[in-house]
């Protein structure tokens, strides 16, 4: 009897040493990471974590900031900051100068129309019935990270995910296996013919429950047992918002359709959701072939559009999105093993402060009437070259003037490209107006200058661009100005987190086009052709 209960004992104990071995073997890295996750929020500022880390829990951003790497000085290397420019950006690691999404769109010099920059005749949106214009990265120029994996090694899977077209496209790229948005109108998620002629059935699996239609079943309110009013009332109490708010999304829903739910932080909920079921029926980082995906929440964007950074409704946002970034580096650890996963963490357009935020404190600010602008210089190029439509069209700063009419007329095109500058100058609010026959024969080595012409593609961009002064922002009138709105202030937060990542803090300026070639050193693969960043070498040492 004692032989077998020592016999018992000794599985019993061999067993445990075993389970101990398998345990601290699965945090051993893998000579690779399985896994690459970016993960972009539109929005976030990189202060919201040191305002309100008294407001998250322990799990989700301070968890990055904890265990991984913070890179506390980065910034986009150019001016104009949106969507699109800022995720095709971050993703070829290239300057919208050279990958050419320069907004997110640009006018045809031939039709006179302007064409968004995820438009694709030439495609079609798979999932749903529709007659909207088919969708695609066609318009970007340059490789993503994810297709320079492609070329390694075509047994890796690349996959974007987000709630807008453009995010999703530009951060997956051309040869991805997938890239897939939230459809407006019915909640469902889609894809491009680009990629694919019809849905994978795990895609239309996730679709048939509807988790849309569960998520805008919900009042909105500040998220209790996390949000602490008092503390949201004293940060907002000088520009005179309340902390306490109520959205009933079945209301919204019927007024805005699923669109509604990219306003609430919900919607970053429903993007977690479909990220999570493309790892598991993808069966991304399951083995050693280095898979990639890419996921933008995009909730903090649609709510800055219309309030303070710093309002109740933005706060409670950024809280809800600390726990999804939580749940969703805990699956990846129980999925695949963190130590199997790489991770970074950054922003698109950090929001900036509202004119009525500054005034509150006496700084400098005001809006810019881009209409009562363009209405003007049209009076005014009326005069001096007669009248005609010298002005194809104005949006997100740049003014398009009317090539086909100025050439017709015999009239000198950089000439009236210099007029429209030194009449635009004169506006309260302006800070500089340039020429593009400046940005095309100058070489700008720093400052703001260089700045816009890492914006300038000389085939899209407008014939005059223009620079606010601090604290100024563009009057918001129709739907197309809220799109083309951007983003002056150019630091983004930048973590580092999981697969051979030491905890540490890097405090010089690093740029976001440093991303793709730091994750190019990791895999060794070759940096993307066009890619200007260099790898952040106290990442890769």
């Amino acid at each position: 009897m004692n032989k077998r209960i020592g016999f018992i004992l000794l599985i019993f104990f061999i067993a445990n040493l075993s389970l101990a071995h398998a345990q601290r073997t699965r945090k051993i890295p893998s000579e690779q990471p399985k896994l690459v996750v970016g993960i972009v929020v539109d929005h976030l500022r990189p202060d919201y974590y040191f305002r309100f880390s008294n407001l998250i829990g322990e799990k989700g951003f301070k968890r990055l900031m904890n265990q991984g790497t913070y890179c506390k000085n980065a910034k986009f290397s150019y001016l104009y900051s949106q969507t699109g420019p800022d995720h095709a950006t971050i993703f070829t690691g290239t300057p919208p100068a050279y990958h050419g999404v320069i907004s997110h769109g640009w006018y045809d010099r031939l039709s006179g129309e302007l064409n968004l920059a995820k438009d694709d005749q030439a495609a079609k949106i798979v999932g749903i019935e529709t007659k909207e214009k088919g969708k695609s990265p066609k318009n970007l120029l340059a490789p993503t990270v994810g297709d320079e994996i492609k070329l390694f090694n075509n047994h890796s899977r690349v996959i974007g995910v987000g709630l807008n077209a453009e995010a999703a496209l530009f951060s997956a790229g051309h040869g991805a296996d997938g890239a897939y948005w939230m459809d407006d109108l019915s909640g469902k998620f889609v894809t491009s013919s680009h990629y694919q002629d019809t849905l994978y059935n795990w895609v239309s699996e996730f679709n048939n429950k509807n988790f849309a239609d569960f998520y805008m079943d919900r009042i909105w309110t500040p998220f209790d047992g996390q949000d602490k009013p008092g503390i949201s009332e004293k940060i907002l109490g000088k520009v005179g918002l309340s902390s306490d708010f109520y959205y009933d999304l079945n209301k919204e829903k019927r007024t805005y359709g699923y669109k509604a739910i990219k306003a609430t932080p919900f919607g970053n909920m429903l993007v977690k959701d479909f990220a999570i079921s493309a790892i598991i029926n993808e069966n991304l980082g399951r083995d050693d072939d280095t898979d990639f995906l890419a996921v933008t929440f995009s909730c903090l964007d649609y709510k800055h559009r219309e309030l303070s950074p710093f309002s109740a409704e933005m706060i409670d946002n950024f809280i809800r999105l600390d726990r999804e970034v939580e749940h969703f580096l805990d699956f990846l650890d129980e999925q695949i093993g963190l130590e199997n996963v790489l991770v970074f963490l950054t922003a698109d357009q950090s929001a900036n402060y509202t004119p009525e935020n500054l005034k509150a404190q006496n700084i400098p600010n005001g809006y810019f009437s881009s209409y009562n602008a363009m209405a003007l210089l049209k009076s005014y190029l009326n005069v001096l070259y007669g009248s005609g439509d010298w002005i194809l069209g104005y949006d997100s700063q740049q003014v398009y003037l009317n090539h086909q009419l100025i050439e017709d007329s015999k009239l000198s095109l950089e000439e009236m490209q210099l007029k429209a500058a030194n009449f635009l100058i004169q506006f309260t609010g302006v800070a500089s107006t340039i020429p593009a026959s400046s940005l095309i024969t100058a070489n700008y080595t720093h400052g703001v200058m260089q700045k816009v012409q890492r914006s300038f593609n000389q085939k899209r961009s407008g014939d005059v661009l223009i620079t606010l002064e601090p604290g100024w922002m563009h009057k918001m009138k129709d739907e197309r100005d809220e799109i083309a709105q951007y983003s002056y202030t150019n630091q983004v937060p930048l973590f580092w987190y999981g697969w051979k990542i030491k905890r540490g803090t890097v405090s010089r300026t690093v740029y976001v086009e440093d991303i793709v070639p730091t994750i190019s050193n990791f895999l060794n693969i070759s940096i993307p052709a066009g890619c200007d960043g260099n790898p952040i070498e106290e990442l890769t040492q």
